[in-house]
């Protein structure tokens, strides 16, 4: 299947970066105290990268009917359970640690099923970040049965729609870190059809003019040193006003994302941005439990320490977990998964984290 798609190396850091950043706000204590900051937006940039990514990659073999939607869809589920898988039992043990054995017969079933739970420990508390991926898949459908034949007005309508409940749901939580609560579920699908359609409409207008993309290592870090720039914001600054929220995820993401669409890297600056792109999602599925089982064993009286040392231990050791899973087991299992459901499939894209 010939999509006539590019690869966007500056993307892959960005996502990696956003990825990263998630993790530092779900440190659990491990790091010490850390002010809260604005990285929650980084779940927001993984919808928007999403929306261009696929976009890219999908849009018009879908509409060509080279591809189904079930295809479509069987293709996002092939690249996100893997890992999602590998990281249930962490969370399982998370979780009977706190609070024993008899929940989790009725919590497995369902987080196998990747179905939310009606319950105060969150819709996912097996895996709490993976919430993200379950709107995902189903922005992802939305996208393949409707979205691909709309207009771009009317997806920039869409867009603007969603952007309005989105602030209105942060207008009573204080600020866009919404969708994950309980209560809070509806506005989730506001908030990923915000981003993520804007993502498409980002794709499309990059489609038109067809720019040659220009060799831009040091642009490049720059679109990376402003994301994390924006992501440690302190989130006490704009507490109770979430038009600032809404001010970074519709007008300077998006700049960002189109700056970084528009260069190309080389070298030993490509070589890192590809790395970032391979490590993002491994680091954004797996951090989660692994620190919920961190704190799990400290609620059981595992004295273990809590400092930014002990912390930074932690983190390069989810770094390393997350290659070798990249490695080991996440790409060689997709590949055979991919070989199985069609003996030719399209080359891989760079995909979404959640």
């Amino acid at each position: 299947m010939n999509t006539g798609k590019q690869f966007f190396t500056a993307l892959e850091a960005l996502r990696g970066i956003a990825a990263i950043m998630v993790m530092f706000l779900h440190t659990g204590g491990t790091l010490g105290p850390l002010p809260a900051n604005i990285s929650y937006l980084g779940v927001d940039f993984f919808f928007l990268l999403s929306g261009v990514v696929l976009a890219n990659s999908y849009e018009k073999p879908l509409l060509a009917g080279e591809i189904s939607p079930a295809g479509f869809l069987l293709q996002r589920i092939i690249r996100l359970y893997p890992l999602y898988l590998l990281s249930l039992p962490i969370g399982l043990l998370s979780y009977a640690l706190q609070f024993g054995l008899e929940p989790l017969a009725g919590l497995l079933p369902r987080a196998l099923l990747f179905i939310p739970n009606p319950n105060p420990e969150g819709p996912f508390p097996l895996n709490g970040p993976s919430w993200s991926l379950f709107f995902e898949l189903w922005a992802g459908l939305l996208f393949a049965l409707v979205l691909i034949r709309l207009s771009f007005r009317t997806v920039l309508t869409i867009v603007l729609g969603a952007a309005c409940i989105t602030t209105y749901g942060a207008s009573i939580g204080g600020n866009f870190d919404i969708g994950h609560q309980p209560g809070y579920l509806g506005f989730g699908f506001s908030r990923v059809l915000f981003s993520f359609s804007l993502g498409i409409c980002l794709c499309r207008l990059h489609n038109v003019g067809k720019p040659t993309a220009a060799n831009g290592n040091m642009t490049g870090l720059l679109v990376c040193g402003c994301l994390i720039l924006i992501t440690n914001i302190p989130a006490s600054a704009f507490l109770g006003f979430p038009y600032f929220d809404l001010f970074i995820c519709l007008v300077i993401f998006p700049a960002i994302v189109w700056v970084a669409m528009r260069t190309t890297q080389t070298g030993f600056i490509e070589m890192i941005f590809r790395w970032l792109g391979r490590l993002s999602y491994p680091i954004y599925i797996l951090h989660g439990p692994i620190f919920s089982l961190l704190d799990s064993l400290r609620r059981r009286g595992f004295d273990l320490p809590a400092s930014p040392a002990a912390g930074m231990v932690v983190v390069m050791a989810i770094f390393i977990v997350a290659g070798i899973a990249t490695v080991c087991f996440d790409e060689p299992v997709r590949k055979k998964l991919k070989m199985m459901v069609s003996p030719n499939p399209p080359s891989t894209a760079p995909q979404s984290v959640g």
